[in-house]
Parts: structure tokens; C-alpha cells; sequence
């Protein structure tokens, strides 16, 4: 029996995966939760084989989620879920531990076999989304002059540190302040950047050459 947590702020959304996977005897679902936080508050009393996980979250993003979650509990295999097929972003998952990669739109039976190989320890990838992440590492990231906010170089230090996948307290540390200030410095930056989460903020930092050493 293949243990499945999954992780989506939409309520319906899981509902009606939960009924899917349900419906499969080889599957149990063992929780849900509509944000990261709550993903590694159910990992405490509900071991899981498979977290099935949405990428744009509230509290705490799919990407921040990996970090954490292959940190604590290595073994959980990572299945993203989502609507965002950018090459860059599915490149930057599978190298912050993600196992596989599959869009909202696919079939019953292409998640059920996702889940399944994705326990086995297989790379699982929409078809289609090959060739988009061949372009992004093959694509230097476009700077876009003129559009970028005033960002401080504290500001950047955050940044950059978040793009190597460091954790809010990590960050802290490397920085000598509290996770507090590094919260907030976060906030500011996704205000500046018009983003609502860190895959976001990374990908238009790509855009504007901001982690280029």
C-alpha cells in the first residue's frame, strides 16, 4: 500500500484528487493540506511514501516545502502537481529534490502511474515538458533593463541565498539576523518584484540577471 499525502490550497481540487487516488486499491491517502506548514505538521503523525504537492501555495510555497521536507523527511518522495509547465521552474524542482513533475490536466490514469513510479524511485515527467526544460538549460535568462524595482543589497543577499534553497532560518544565520527581519525582507522583495511566491521571485530574478555572479 503506497501512503499519499497531498497538498493543494484549492479544497475542491483535493477533494476530487483524494476521490481519484481513493479509488485505487494500492493507494491510501493519508492526509491533506492546503499549504506547506500544515504538509510538515501531518508528516509528524502521518508517515507518507508519496507527497503529492501543488507548487503556488499560501505560507509556505511548493518550493520552500521540498526544502523542508526532503531536510526532515528524505525518504518522502516528491510528486508536483500544477498548472505551471516553464521549463526553468521544473529544472530548478528536480534539482531541489522534487521526483517527478506532472500538470493539473492530466489523465486519472497518468497520476495514478505517476504516484506509483514515483515510489519506485522513477523520474516522472509530462511528456511534453522534455523539451521545455532542454530550452531552459540551454536559454541564457534574458535581462529585461528598465523594469527592475530598486532592491537592496541586503535584499539581494536574500535573494540569492533563497535561490540556493537555503531555509528561512538558515538564511538567518548566514546573515547574523532573526528570522523575522528575513521574513520581512522576503515580503518586501515579493512586493517589489510583483510576485506571490519564491518560485516566482527566483524566475524573474533569472529574468533580470540578478543571480548572476
Amino acid at each position: 500500500m503506497i501512503r499519499v499525502l497531498l497538498a493543494d490550497d484549492h479544497l475542491i481540487l483535493l477533494q476530487g484528487i483524494r476521490a481519484i487516488l481513493e479509488s485505487d486499491p494500492g493507494l491510501e491517502v493519508v492526509g491533506t493540506a492546503g499549504n506547506g506548514r500544515e504538509v510538515l505538521e501531518i508528516l509528524k503523525t502521518a508517515p507518507a511514501d508519496v507527497l503529492l504537492l501543488d507548487l503556488q501555495m499560501p505560507e509556505m510555497d511548493g518550493l520552500e516545502t521540498i526544502t523542508h521536507v526532503k531536510k526532515e523527511y528524505p525518504d518522502v518522495k516528491i510528486l508536483m502537481l500544477t498548472t505551471n509547465d516553464e521549463g526553468s521552474i521544473i529544472t530548478t524542482l528536480f534539482k531541489s529534490g522534487a521526483t517527478g513533475y506532472l500538470l493539473k490536466n492530466s489523465s486519472q490514469e497518468v497520476l495514478i502511474q505517476g504516484i506509483k513510479d514515483a515510489y519506485e524511485g522513477k523520474k516522472v515527467l509530462s511528456p511534453h515538458l522534455t523539451a521545455k526544460m532542454i530550452e531552459s538549460l540551454s536559454e541564457k535568462p534574458k535581462s529585461l533593463p528598465g523594469l527592475k524595482p530598486r532592491i537592496t543589497q541586503r535584499e539581494l543577499d536574500v535573494l540569492r541565498l533563497i535561490a540556493r534553497e537555503l531555509t528561512t532560518q538558515q538564511i538567518a544565520d548566514e546573515l547574523f539576523v532573526s528570522t523575522n527581519t528575513v521574513a520581512t525582507h522576503k515580503r518586501n522583495l515579493f512586493v517589489k518584484m510583483d510576485v506571490t511566491n519564491s518560485v516566482g521571485m527566483i524566475r524573474k530574478a533569472m529574468d533580470w540577471g540578478l543571480l548572476d555572479d
